[in-house]
């Protein structure tokens, strides 16, 4: 949310309420969230990196299976053969890859990396009308586009600070399988 009000409060734009909202709407755009965090989670976190984890250790496993997640998107954003984008791209799922592959690492559960995963997609898709199912519940409306350096500060909230709030998050409320916390 804080990319999307930093979007708006740039834009001088505000959030309103899509007219054509509707129950099934809502629930069709979660369901498509759902099949895809579940999709992405199984792939990325519950066979690909378990294996690597066994394989190559938990630090080595992480960082591949995050590379890998920053390349998956490449190809579901649309976006092979332009390489800023690809960077872009790149960098902001591959952060996120990186912070819900370390859930899974610590936690030994996809549980946690897939109802974080959710909670971005479903906030992002679902709520704010940001993602490949059009106007679902919230619109921008009003405002100017974004000049050269606020629309690169609206991109970076987006590709740097989220994930650097999941990295965080798992850093410092996130314990290890096992680990037990003195008192």
């Amino acid at each position: 949310m804080l990319t999307q009000f930093l979007e708006a409060f740039l834009k001088s734009s505000s959030w309103e309420v899509a007219d054509n909202i509707n129950l099934h709407s809502i629930l069709q755009s979660s369901l498509w969230d759902v099949k895809s965090v579940s999709t992405e989670e199984l792939i990325f976190r519950g066979v690909l990196l378990y294996i690597l984890i066994g394989k190559v250790g938990s630090r080595k496993g992480v960082m591949i299976s995050a590379i890998a997640f920053g390349v998956y998107h490449w190809f579901s954003y649309g976006v092979i053969g332009n390489v800023m984008p690809m960077i872009f791209v790149f960098i902001g799922t591959g952060l996120m890859g990186y912070g819900w592959a370390w859930a899974f690492a610590k936690t030994k559960s996809i549980m946690l990396p897939f109802g974080l995963h959710l909670g971005w997609n479903f906030t992002y898709n679902t709520i704010f009308s940001k993602g490949p199912l059009g106007e679902m519940l919230l619109i921008s409306h009003g405002g100017s586009e974004l000049g050269d350096w606020a629309s690169l500060l609206n991109f970076l909230s987006g590709l740097v600070i989220v994930p650097l709030i999941i990295l965080a998050y798992v850093h410092l409320f996130v314990r290890e399988k096992g680990e037990t916390t003195s008192q």
